[in-house]
């Protein structure tokens, strides 16, 4: 083993540049796209009282009075101007036990509505069915939508929500929010989520919107029934927070609200498989939307790759000549410390918990996962379809 500048081979040379290049491309363009920061923070002057729109709150229940129960008292009890708001449960099975719960609370807050979706409702998304009377049954035009599984992080969530929409604010038309799944026990979950969030949001922020999140959003319902509401859509089972936000929003009237008071955490009782189920919805839905942020996300990955394997031939082909591995160890830290430290900083953001030690092993291996989504979602392909019916 020796030290030598002059002697290094012309492949070790080649292998350098690339591995250089890669390292350049993902701490400058690639960190700068992933690097999220709450566009609202805790405190900052915000929209007055008077200026605040009145808002339609429509919450989705389907078979789960328990998380109902939980979360209506969270929402009935946002700081928000008295008048400017009402709530309505769009009760999705015909379940009891929502009805009595709404009814209880109901006797409160003369601001909680209730309607139902027709039992008889077949070859239809009924969360689609669901959301379009709520918009029908809703007295203010502005409209947030949400689900009975969630809960708001603090009172100042439908302000924040909200503030957009007002002339202070930017008189918007669509308002993407966030939304976790909480209680994710594995960090390679824990990381996709904040990959996959990371994806649609930096596009948004970017004044390229195509998606958001059905527990976490807002528009105006002049806009819904001027895009005919989900008509695009109807034989498909999803797409109520990706194909229709696609649809009518743009750079113009989008605002992106990330701030810890606006954020909402989604509980299930098993998170990992209903997270599963979620990203296999979207991976189906998302082959007709846009693909612009999805490539750059894309080329993060072939762009480790391509560094992993530059460094691994150079040093190979150097040998018994340490010098060139010495570069190429430089390389190292200078690549993945500020590469960790921005994905770490936008998890924060998102409020989710990622492992530092494990960023370069689980983004240099995401695209495994991204292709087992894509094989579950063809064997699945039929059930993503109004028209099919499962077999007994």
């Amino acid at each position: 083993m020796y030290f030598s500048f002059y002697n290094i081979l012309p492949a070790v040379w080649v292998c350098l540049a690339v591995a250089v290049a890669a390292t350049l491309y993902l701490i400058t363009f690639y960190r700068l796209y992933i690097r999220i920061r709450p566009t609202v923070k805790p405190g900052a002057d915000e929209v007055p009282d008077e200026e605040l729109p009145p808002v339609s709150v429509i919450i989705y229940a389907r078979d789960n009075a328990a998380d109902l129960r939980r979360m209506l008292p969270e929402v009935l009890g946002q700081e928000y101007p008295e008048g400017k708001m009402e709530v309505i449960v769009v009760n999705d099975g015909g379940v009891e036990d929502v009805t009595d719960v709404v009814n209880y609370l109901g006797a409160s807050h003369p601001n909680l509505r209730i309607t139902f979706v027709p039992d008889d409702a077949h070859n239809l998304s009924r969360k689609k069915l669901a959301i379009s009377l709520g918009v029908k049954a809703a007295r203010n035009r502005v409209i947030v939508i949400t689900a009975a599984e969630c809960r708001p992080a603090t009172r100042r969530w439908l302000r924040q929500m909200a503030a957009p929409f007002a002339p202070s604010g930017g008189s918007h038309s669509v308002v993407i929010g966030w939304a976790k799944v909480a209680g994710l026990k594995s960090a390679a979950l824990r990381f996709d989520q904040v990959s996959r969030a990371v994806t649609w949001l930096s596009a948004a922020i970017h004044h390229k919107p195509y998606r958001g999140t059905g527990f976490n959003i807002a528009y105006t319902s002049d806009l819904f029934f001027e895009a005919k509401g989900f008509s695009r859509s109807l034989n498909l089972n999803y797409g109520d927070d990706d194909l229709f936000i696609n649809q009518i929003s743009n750079g113009d009237n989008t605002a992106v609200v990330l701030s810890p008071e606006a954020t909402v955490s989604v509980h299930y009782q098993r998170p990992s498989h209903a997270y599963r189920d979620l990203r296999l919805q979207h991976v189906f839905t998302g082959r007709r939307l846009p693909k612009g942020s999805r490539i750059i996300m894309g080329s993060g990955q072939a762009a480790a790759w391509l560094w992993l394997a530059a460094t691994v031939a150079g040093c190979v082909f150097s040998l018994p000549n340490w010098y060139p591995s010495c570069i190429f160890a430089a390389l190292l830290p200078l690549l993945w410390v500020p590469l960790t430290l921005g994905w770490c900083r936008s998890a924060r953001t998102l409020g989710v918990r990622i492992a530092p030690v494990l960023v370069w092993w689980q983004l240099l291996w995401r695209w495994t996962t991204d292709l087992r989504c894509m094989l579950a979602c063809n064997r699945s392909h039929r059930k993503n379809f109004t028209w099919y019916v499962k077999k007994r």
